[in-house]
């Protein structure tokens, strides 16, 4: 079920919450494909310092859910550098909503493709959302996947 959330731009007081959300997201929805280990591995890799760093240096939008954040987004140029969705709301709408709105973003920047580095358990939302994969995966780093932007034409005043 999809819920009612908006899109807004993360705020530095966020920093813990939204580094909770990436850890839990990868912990829970990346377990099954890269083993429990494995997801801790990565999920442990990086903590507050790196929510902080985007926060401070990259577009890093929120999806808000009655005053809380439930997912975010993490963009540079034209490429997402992150996409996590708590795993309680998983399914309901949350990551493709952040995707449209950073696709959106990029587009009215000017940008005419959007790239990313998938983890394997999110290859599928990507391409069902129109992303094509280039080249093998990486057991590290995920498949890089691309997609090209519709030119939005400015509507007449």
């Amino acid at each position: 079920m999809k819920e009612s959330h908006i899109i807004r731009a993360a705020r530095a007081d966020e920093v813990m919450a939204l580094a909770a959300i990436r850890r839990d997201a990868i912990i829970v929805l990346s377990s099954g494909a890269l083993g429990r280990a494995g997801a801790q591995d990565w999920a442990y890799s990086a903590g507050t310092d790196r929510v902080h760093r985007a926060i401070g240096d990259h577009h890093v939008y929120v999806a808000d859910l009655r005053g809380d954040a439930v997912g975010w987004i993490e963009i540079v140029e034209n490429r997402v550098e992150g996409l996590y969705v708590h795993p309680s709301h998983s399914g309901r709408g949350v990551g493709g909503a952040l995707l449209l709105h950073a696709e959106e973003r990029m587009n009215r920047a000017g940008h005419l493709f959007v790239e990313l580095d998938a983890s394997y358990n999110a290859e599928g939302f990507y391409m069902r959302r129109g992303y094509e994969p280039g080249g093998k995966r990486h057991p590290k780093s995920g498949r890089v996947m691309s997609k090209h932007l519709h030119r939005r034409l400015p509507s007449s005043v």
